[in-house]
């Protein structure tokens, strides 16, 4: 299988609030992709209500060859962009890995996850040996007191879960 018809996991910069629509259509070509949700009550004029609205803002990540990601585009109509790998002069790939470790994090409970868009400094590197999150690898920090494990996704989010030491063994 050539480069080009490999498939991976690529990250889509979407239109403002265009994320669900998108799932849509990548659902009815059968298209592996990945949304992170989370339900929310908004109040409107006469009621509250319960919507979905994704985690990350203007950001679907698609499991598809290069080739068909950008067919996506210029044949099907997707209105995305795919992030760009200047190093490499090509679409950026998520690391399979790291997919996973970020998908397996999203389906916490919220409240054990914080979500961090500001930049931290390398900490220890740790590998999670205990636990439901166990393989999961990521950076050590100390918030409020309390031990967390970072997780980056390629610059694109940061999420900190709450982590016993012992569960910890440092890379």
């Amino acid at each position: 299988m050539s480069e080009n018809e490999e498939k991976h996991w690529y990250a889509a910069r979407t239109r403002a609030n265009q994320e669900l629509a998108i799932r849509e259509r990548l659902e009815e070509k059968k298209i592996e992709y990945y949304l992170p949700t989370r339900i929310v009550n908004r109040k409107l004029s006469d009621r509250i209500k319960k919507v979905e609205i994704p985690v990350i803002s203007n950001i679907i990540f698609i499991k598809t060859s290069k080739n068909h990601a950008y067919e996506l585009i210029n044949i099907h109509g997707l209105k995305i962009s795919y992030l760009q790998d200047f190093a490499a002069r090509s679409i950026l790939i998520v690391p399979e890995k790291q997919m996973n470790d970020f998908m397996r994090i999203m389906k916490l409970p919220p409240d054990d996850v914080d979500q961090h868009n500001e930049n931290f400094e390398p900490g220890d590197k740790v590998r999670v040996i205990r636990g439901p999150l166990s393989g999961i690898e990521g950076e050590m920090i100390r918030l409020e007191g309390r031990t967390h494990v970072l997780l980056r996704l390629l610059d694109l989010i940061v999420v900190s879960v709450k982590i016993p030491k012992n569960y910890l063994e440092k890379i």
